[in-house]
């Protein structure tokens, strides 16, 4: 069984089919599209192929190939653009390169921080439940297993986030949607299912325009500080906030994943 590549680790995800560069030669992203990555990530970003409206659940698992179509339409085309990683519409993962390691050109000035998923759709806003639960499995795999906390923006009200759309997000760290990231791209791109699928896994909403994720995390880093923990109360989870919380028994170092 193949898995994702996060910093040179294989990393299986229970019940997801995932291919890798090893195991076929589609699998990769073209010199044009991707860059050794500068800074650890600190952001997912999900997206939708074609983010027609509105999007719909459909039954099941679709044709395969759907991964296969997307990373060969990047690979041939003359912009610089893919994402580390694509789900077809039968819900096959393709890893296709190191997500730790490579820096994807998807997300404009949120490149720097964020690792990028796709999911294949059909024209006129079809998504297969299977795509679905794959990019949420992987998803939940990637913020454990790198340390990125498990929250998602409040609400969408049509325009990027002001603290994304201007340096990328660097203050910032959980998952979000192309639409958060820039003007070009509205609300179906990724839409709100999978979202609504994150919140019943227990992520946690914050309005970051608003800053109430920083207000949140300083409470909790004073939290921590009174157990002996010396962080920088900044409101910004950042790497020794995720070693405190895995010193005091939360799964990955991430909040919203409870204790094990």
């Amino acid at each position: 069984m193949s898995g994702l590549l996060l910093d040179g680790e294989l990393v299986l995800v229970p019940g997801v089919t995932i291919i890798n560069p090893t195991d076929a030669d589609w699998v990769h992203l073209s010199p044009g599209d991707c860059r050794p990555r500068r800074n650890r990530p600190q952001q997912i970003i999900l997206h939708k192929t074609i983010a027609d409206d509105p999007e719909k659940v459909l039954a099941g698992a679709g044709n395969a190939g759907g991964a296969e179509r997307t990373a060969r339409y990047w690979a041939g085309d003359p912009n610089h653009s893919g994402a580390q990683g694509v789900t077809g519409h039968d819900g096959v993962f393709a890893c296709l390169c190191d997500m730790v390691q490579m820096e994807a050109y998807h997300a404009t000035v949120s490149n720097l921080y964020s690792i990028g998923i796709e999911t294949c759709e059909l024209p006129g806003g079809g998504v297969y439940q299977a795509a679905l639960d794959t990019t949420v499995a992987i998803t939940l795999a990637l913020v454990e297993h790198l340390g990125i906390q498990l929250q998602v923006q409040s609400t969408y009200n049509g325009h990027p986030l002001k603290r994304m759309a201007t340096d990328g997000g660097r203050d910032m760290v959980g998952v979000f949607g192309h639409r958060n990231n820039t003007e070009s791209r509205g609300r179906w791109d990724p839409g709100d299912l999978l979202f609504d699928m994150l919140r019943a896994h227990g992520a946690e909403a914050f309005d970051f325009d608003k800053g109430q994720d920083r207000v949140v995390w300083a409470q909790r880093q004073e939290m921590l500080n009174s157990k002996g923990y010396k962080l920088a109360v900044d409101g910004i989870p950042g790497p020794a906030t995720v070693a405190a919380l895995k010193s005091e028994g939360y799964r990955g170092g991430v909040w919203a994943l409870g204790k094990s």
